[in-house]
Order: C-alpha cells, then structure tokens, then sequence
C-alpha cells in the first residue's frame, strides 16, 4: 500500500475507536470523530502528505489532493474497515456527533448524499460534450446510431438521478438501500407521472401528481421521513415478524402522506431554489458573477462549496443550464493564474514546485493543492485571485454565459459550454481575462520574504 504510513499516522492521533464516519470529496478526506477533544489537529497537519487540515464540528477535512481516493482506500485498510469504494465508510453512530451543530449535520448531510454521485455526473456530461464535438465535426451523424448511444449513456445520470439520490440517502440515513429506491420508483412511476398536474383520489384527501423525474428535493425529503418511520416502526416490531412487516407497515401508512404532504413540498422547494439562482444571476448579472468568481476560493477553503452542489445538480436536471458552474470555472483558472504568477517569483525550490503544480491541477479544475500550499502561505496570490476570478465573473455574467453540463471546471469542461450564439467564445474570453488579471497581480505583487512561516 502507497499510503500505508501515512494512514499509521492518522491512525496514531485519530484512534480507530474514535472514528464515527470516513468518507472523501475531490480532494479531502474526511473523519467525523466521536469526540473532537482527543484530536491533536497541529499534529495531523504535520504528516507529510496532508497540506491542511480543516476542523467543522466533530468533522476533522484532511487536504490531500486529487490522489485522496487512493489514500482513502489504504486508510480503510489499514483502519479494518470494509470499504465499498463509494466515497462514504460509515462506521458507527454515535450520540456526540449528534450534538454537531445543525450548519455542520447539513454539510455533512449533502455531501454524504451528493458526494458519491459526482463520479456519475461527470462522466454523463462528458459524454454529452463529446457528442457535441463529435457533431460539429460530422452534422450527418445527428441522426445516427452511435449519437443516439452515446446520448443516452450520457443523459442516464440525470434521467435516473432521482433513484441515486434515493439510493445515497437511504445509505446516510441507515436504512436499506433499496428502500431508498422504492420511493423514487413510486414517485416516478408511470401513474403519477401521467398524471402531473393532475390528483388521484385516496380515501379522505386527493394525492397531488407532479413530474418529479427532474427534481430530487422530493426524493431526499421522503427518504429522510420514512427512515425515522421505518426505524420507529422496526423497533416495536417483534423480531420474527420484522423482516415482512417493518416495510411493509411503513410503506402503507407514511407513503400516502409523502405523496399528499412531503413530496409536492419538494417539489415546489426544489423549483423555487432553481428560480431563485436564475432570478438572482439575471437580475444582478455581471455584480453575482464578480462576487462568484471573486469569492469562491473562500468558500472552498471553508468547506462551504458542498451546499452549492445540489443546487447545480438541480439546475441541471430541471432547467437544463446552470449559471454557478462558470463561476467555478472562472474561480479555479484565477487560482491557475495566481499561482503560476507567483511560481516565477518564488526562490525556495520546493515551493517554487509546488507552485507550478498546483497552478497546472488548477487549470484541471482541482485548486486545494495550490490554495494549501502556496497561495494562502504566500498570501499576495489570493489578491490575484479575487482580482481575477471578479473580472472573468464580471464578464461571464455581462455576456449571459451558461454552462450545459456538470463537468469537473476545468479546461477540459470547455465543451459543456457550447450552445446557443456565441457561448463557448464569450467563455473562453472571460477564462482567459481571470487568468491573466490573476497571473499579473501575483507576479507584481509576490515577493519571496512574503512567505508566511511554516509551522
């Protein structure tokens, strides 16, 4: 195992018997503890390999960079804890992470349900902009079979997101997983589906029918409901009869008022958040860009970009763009820009490295690497980036840039933004105006001594 020592290590400050919850981002593993006291968090910052460490309640985020995935396999391994490879390694439940605070049981909720789904989204959206490079090469493939294949590989992802969303929920939630299922299967079934818009009449009230395939607020909501339920309802149930009776009995009696309560309030929340983003981006415009792009890398260093994900995911599904993603991506270049600037002005060999490494990764669309280990040490290029990241947000926003498909934000998401006029191109110009405002602020404002000193 590569990361063998390295797990050691954590293991030797975080004790395995401490550990409530293992899972990772992009870029961070993180361990949810039973008591946050015990951590020495100076100590895990020190092991070689971990550029940062982040603490949000009983949550202690371990920076890695873009090789975590590897590093939470040999964790899980040398901890002896089974791992699925989905992302997620819940390991006990426990009272003290129960008395997080909400803010922080949220974030820890989202990224537990989202998180494991980012794989799939991806590569569903990069297969949609292959399809498109694919048809401004050869318009005469349109109709063809293999960009009928491929669209549908690509388009599965979003059409089936409700049943993941379910899947990944009833999983944080600790119930079986294909219950999870069962409720998106009952929420997109052809009945309710055929009759959106519609009610269907049940006993004493009518069951509102909505169209809930592109929405997944609904899903979530009911999922988390009937766990509570399905929990209440298994405890009083004897044990012989548990296994035919505890879903049984939970299914009869709390899905007809997920159907007539939980999930049309869903569904409406979902909608109205999607509103909302569209509203706010259209009527601020260029303002929302420049604080987007300007500010991102903040909310990235916090952990706060979690919350945002759902509300790209939805975006997506219902309204087939998003206005966030390029303020990502305009985010991500600016801190490419930053860091490169700074890397010609730096002496010291291994942060001059680290500099040059993390500036390319950035322009991938990975930026903790470069925000841990130079720009924040450096401190001047998160002026560049701010000046950056709000001068392409400032002109994504001018020229109404909207992003097709959910893409790691990187230069390789470039052909999501190919739409209608003049998109891509508009795209492009603002990329390129945050990297270069970026990389010049740095240059010029980067000096060697700078360096804040290293603990």
């Amino acid at each position: 195992m590569k990361y063998e020592n390295m797990s050691k290590e954590i293991l030797s400050i975080i004790k395995k018997e401490n550990i409530a919850d293992v899972f990772y981002c992009v870029t961070r593993l993180r361990i949810v503890v039973k008591n946050k006291e015990e951590i020495d968090q100076e100590a895990l910052a020190k092991i070689n390999g971990i550029l940062q460490v982040k603490q949000v309640g009983n949550q202690f985020q371990l920076v890695i960079g873009s090789h975590v995935k590897d590093v939470y396999n040999d964790f899980c391994e040398v901890a002896g804890f089974s791992n699925d490879d989905s992302g997620e390694q819940q390991v006990v439940a426990n009272e003290d992470t129960q008395k997080e605070s909400l803010g922080t049981r949220f974030l820890s909720t989202l990224s537990g349900i989202f998180l494991p789904l980012l794989p799939i989204l991806i590569a569903g959206g990069m297969l949609k902009s292959f399809v498109i490079i694919l048809l401004l090469f050869n318009t005469e493939l349109v109709d063809s079979g293999v960009v009928t294949v491929l669209n549908s590989i690509g388009d599965a992802p979003f059409y089936f997101l409700p049943f993941m969303v379910g899947y990944t929920t009833a999983k944080r939630f600790k119930i079986n997983e294909m219950y999870g299922l069962m409720i998106a299967g009952v929420l997109l079934s052809p009945t309710f589906m055929g009759a959106a818009g519609d009610t269907i009449d049940f006993i004493l009230f009518n069951i509102p029918a909505q169209n809930y395939a592109s929405s997944v607020v609904p899903v979530i909501l009911s999922v988390i409901l009937f766990s509570y339920a399905f929990r209440f309802i298994d405890s009083i149930m004897p044990k012989a009869i548990k296994i035919v009776f505890s879903g049984f009995l939970t299914f009869l009696i709390v899905m007809p008022i997920l159907l007539f309560i939980v999930a049309p309030f869903g569904y409406y929340l979902g909608e109205s958040f999607s509103q909302a983003i569209v509203w706010l981006f259209e009527t601020t415009g260029p303002i929302a860009g420049a604080l987007t792009g300007g500010l991102m890398s903040f909310i990235i260093i916090t952990g706060m970009h979690q919350a945002l994900q759902p509300l790209m995911i939805v975006n997506y599904a219902s309204l087939g763009y998003d206005f966030l993603m390029p303020g990502f991506f305009v985010n991500n270049i600016a801190v490419a820009g930053a860091t490169l600037g700074a890397a010609f002005k730096i002496k010291d060999p291994d942060n001059k490295a680290a500099a040059f490494s993390g500036g390319g990764l950035g322009l991938l669309g990975i930026t903790e690497p470069a925000l841990y280990s130079v720009d924040i040490e450096y401190r001047t290029p998160l002026i560049g980036i701010v000046a950056g990241g709000a001068a392409g947000g400032f002109l994504y926003m001018l020229f109404g840039v909207k992003s097709y498909g959910y893409a790691m934000p990187g230069i390789f998401s470039l052909p999501t933004y190919i739409g209608e006029g003049n998109n891509l191109i508009f795209m492009i110009i603002s990329l390129v105006v945050a990297f270069v405002v970026a990389f010049l602020v740095s240059f010029v404002l980067t000096k060697d001594k700078s360096v804040a000193t290293k603990a």
